[in-house]
Parts: structure tokens; sequence; C-alpha cells
């Protein structure tokens, strides 16, 4: 071997000798090296310490308060706290008391329990933007939220169907009743166990729970005290409520005809859901249309003279029928699966002398409207919501379901079509979708809302009983359904108008 090899191979060796005696110095100063904790709060490191249960420990002893309020036998860190276990050679670390007191002036301390999260569908809202973000509820125990939910769930059935349906052990019908078929909410519910901010609202109580889901976590209550001669109807009207509102709110009262009691305390808060509670019905029922109402003129006669010839006779069926109510309110859309005539109706007929007719003037909303007039759908119908105060505010018309998406719709009367409107989301009478305005005698217009389609124009002058239109889903709607509103002056065109009851001012029954 040459000498040049011979000096490079001892070269190499020293290399390797040297590198083996530096790495096995390397591990034995690090296997001496001190095991040692890491604080970081909310990323940021806050100090060193030798025993991190030392700390936890502190933390459990110290929060005596947060533990009595919550009866809880553990507090944690806050959740944006972090321990992490490193070595080092530096011995000078802090105290557990020094980094607990870091703690308690910068963040909350935490107790273990669930969080609740609400996830909306936007498929249910008109607009994307209109859906609201998901709501977080905090509770210490899971039992707490179930428990609410099941008071929530009572506020709208009976605890009887609430119970059958849980038991699977719904009975048929076969004559005239219902029963509820399925129950669900309508939102996302999910469930995770977490460590909770003493900071955050945290439920303990399920009533309180329960009251926040029906009225809103930031509802102020309101109360009443029943003074001689109220009634659900009167102190609901009152407040702005209808009676089925009332008794989602005092569901101690199950009918709209109990008796209240002198003195007594009721609530009249109004509605604010957070979540959707849908019960799907089957129902055998006797349905009653009204009665259409034909004006005779016999010029035979003085003017002013009017007489009844022929009393109307409402009609009824006997409707087995589908639908859906959310939260205490009765989906606009009904299906009806099978009918049978009970009786026909009669129309009413009133002989009347002379007259002139006139496009102009005004009548009392208090009053009954005279004219010919006829159900605006085919047969059977059934009318699924009245006029009433929903929500706060007042639904003016009745809305009419049964007969199907597309199915005719009717001109009440004679008259003239004064608007005929295509839906729009941006418009400001989006709410309404498609819809048809026809003005009639003595100031009196009809409207036909959330149609499908149109058959007639602006200008047309259309006879009773003429096709005007179809049924439909458009607009702000609960299902396919007409939404008939009856009005002293033009609606939607923000002129004076007032709004009066179809089954009082045009129809009976």
């Amino acid at each position: 071997m040459k000498t040049k090899d011979i000096i490079i191979t001892v070269f190499l060796s020293l290399i390797v000798c040297i590198l083996y005696f530096v790495n096995k110095n390397f591990e034995t100063n690090i296997n001496e090296a001190n095991v040692a904790y890491q604080v970081y709060l909310n990323g940021e490191v806050i100090g060193l310490i030798a025993n991190d249960q030392e700390l936890y420990t502190l933390i459990n002893q110290e929060q005596q308060e947060i533990k009595n309020k919550y009866n809880v036998n553990n507090v944690y860190p806050p959740n944006v706290f972090e321990i992490v276990e490193v070595k080092t050679y530096n011995d000078d670390y802090a105290t557990a008391d020094s980094i607990y007191k870091m703690i308690e002036e910068r963040d909350d301390f935490t107790i273990k329990g669930y969080i609740i999260t609400i996830k909306y569908d936007k498929d249910n809202y008109h607009e994307e933007e209109d859906m609201p973000e998901d709501f977080t509820i905090n509770v210490l125990d899971k039992s707490i939220f179930e428990e609410a939910l099941k008071s929530y769930i009572l506020a709208f059935v009976s605890e009887e169907d609430y119970n059958s349906y849980m038991n699977n052990s719904i009975e048929e019908i076969t004559d005239v009743g219902q029963i509820i078929n399925n129950m669900y909410f309508q939102e996302k519910i999910l469930i995770k166990e977490a460590y909770i901010s003493v900071d955050e609202k945290i439920y303990t109580d399920a009533t309180e729970l329960s009251q926040d889901l029906l009225f809103g976590p930031n509802a102020k209550m309101d109360e009443y005290t029943v003074q001689a001669g109220d009634n659900i109807d009167s102190i609901s009207d009152k407040y702005k409520l209808n009676p089925q509102e009332f008794l989602i709110a005092n569901p101690s009262y199950r009918s709209e005809d109990t008796i209240l009691k002198i003195g007594d305390t009721v609530n009249v808060t109004l509605l604010d859901p957070i979540i959707t509670f849908v019960y799907e019905v089957y129902r055998i029922e006797e349905s009653v249309t009204p009665f259409s109402k034909q004006r005779i003129v016999d010029n035979t006669k003085e003017r002013g003279y009017e007489e009844i010839t022929q009393s109307g006779v409402t009609a009824l069926t006997l409707n087995h029928e589908k639908y859906k109510v959310a939260n205490g309110e009765q989906s606009s859309e009904i299906e009806i699966v099978y009918t049978e005539t009970v009786r026909e109706a009669v129309d009413e007929i009133t002989v009347v002398g002379p007259t002139y007719s006139s496009g102009g003037g005004t009548s009392s909303a208090n009053v009954v409207i005279s004219g010919n007039w006829t159900w605006p759908t085919d047969q059977p119908s059934v009318i699924t919501s009245r006029y009433s105060m929903r929500w706060g505010k007042l639904h003016e018309g009745i809305d009419i379901s049964g007969t199907g998406y597309g199915s005719n719709i009717y001109a009440i009367g004679d008259g003239v079509v004064t608007n005929v409107s295509k839906a729009c989301s941006s418009c400001y009478q989006w709410s309404n979708g498609n819809y048809v305005v026809v003005k009639h005698d003595n100031n009196i217009y009809s409207a036909y809302l959330h149609l499908s389609g149109f058959n007639v124009k602006v200008g047309d002058i259309v006879k009773k009983g003429q096709v005007i239109a179809y049924m439909g889903n458009s607009g702000f709607v609960t299902g396919t359904h007409l939404h008939l509103g009856i009005y002293i002056g033009e609606p939607f065109v923000g002129g004076t108008t007032k709004s009066v009851n179809p089954l009082t001012s045009v129809f009976s029954g």
C-alpha cells in the first residue's frame, strides 16, 4: 500500500472515532438534561415549571367558587392553555403559584360540559343571507338539554300524543280525529363533550333552557294578570298573539275555551323559537266550505229593496288529510287523500231592486260586503290558516289548500284586473310570490297570492267564476296553497287600504 493511501485511511478512521465519541457524549448530556414543562397561554410562553400536575392541582383547589356555582368536582385551565414537555439544562423554574396567577389574570377557567350546535338549512330560507348563523348552547350535562327539548315539544303537542309516538303505540283512526305520524326537528343538532369557559353561558337548569329555546335567549318576558271579563281570545288580541300562540306560551292551558281565573298570571311574550319542531298529522275531519252568494236584480221592485229568497247552505265533506305543523303553525299546504261529500253547497240568493254599481266610494271593514261572490278554488278544499294574528303580525287573509299545484283559481266576483305581478326576490312584495289583484264595485279588491301562473293581464274584465290563475307555492310559503285577501282600497301599491276577514265580509261559514 502506498504511503498516501495509508495516510488517508488513518485520517478517515480518526474522523469516525471522533464522531462516535462526540455522539456518545451528546447522548449522555441529553440523558442528563432535566425534564420540565413549557406553559403556553394563547400561543405565548408564560413560564417553565418542573411539575405540571402541581399546576393542575392548584387550579382545581383555588377555584372553589366555580366548583360551588356549577356543583362540579373539577375546574380546568382555559381552552387556549397548553403544556409541552421539554428537556432542558435550565433549572430556573417558575413556581406553580406564579403561573396560576398569570392564567387567572389573563383568561377564564373551564369546566367539562357539552356544546350543542344547531345548524340551519339554507333550503328553509328565502335567501341564503337570511339564514341564521349556527347557534351554540352550553350545558353542564346532556340530560339538561334532553329534558329541555321534551318540555319544548310538550308546548306544541299533548303528553299523551308524545308518549304514544315515543312508545310506538299510535292507534289507527277510522272516525273523525287525528294521529301524529312523525316528529322531528328541522335543524341539525350536534352534541359534543368539551371544556367550556366559565365566562360563557352554561345552562344548569332545563326549565330555563326550554324557555330560551321557545322565546329566544334575550327575550324580555311579559306577563299579564287576568282581569274580570278576560278570556284567551281577548288577551291574545291585546298582545298581538293568536290563541294558539297563547296556548304554546302557556302549556298548562290546553284549549282556547279554557276559563281563566281572575288574578292568574299568564305569559304574553311573543314566540321567537331557536329551533323548529315539526310533526306530521293524519286527520279525518268534517270540512265546511262557505257558500257562494248571488244577487239578482228585479227591476219591478223599488230601489233599495233587498230580500234573501234562498238561504245559503255550506258544503260539508269528510276529508282524510295529511299536513305538517311547524312550531305550532299548520303548513299552508294540505294533502287531501280521500274525501266523502256529506252535503252539497247551496248558493244564497238575494233579490234586490234597481241599483247602480259604483267603482269608487268606501265601505266599512266591519260590515258584510254585499255582492255576487263564489269560492276561489276547486273542491274539496280546506282552509289551512284564517284571518288572525300570527307571530305578532296580522295574517291578512285566509289560506286555502287541498286542490293541488296548478289547480284553477277563480275570480270571486265580477271586476277588472288591476295588478298582475310576477315573483321577484328583490321586490318589496317578494313574500307574495306571483299574485293577481281584481277590483270589484264599491272600492273592494280581492288579492290572490302565491300563484304558479296567470290567466289574465292588467285591464282584463273578469266574471265571477272565471279562471284567472293557478295555485302555486311562490313567495314566502310553507307549501302549495292560495292566500285570498279582501281589501277596502287597492293593496300593495302604497295607498290607503284596509284588509277585512274574507269569511265574515264576503263568505259565510
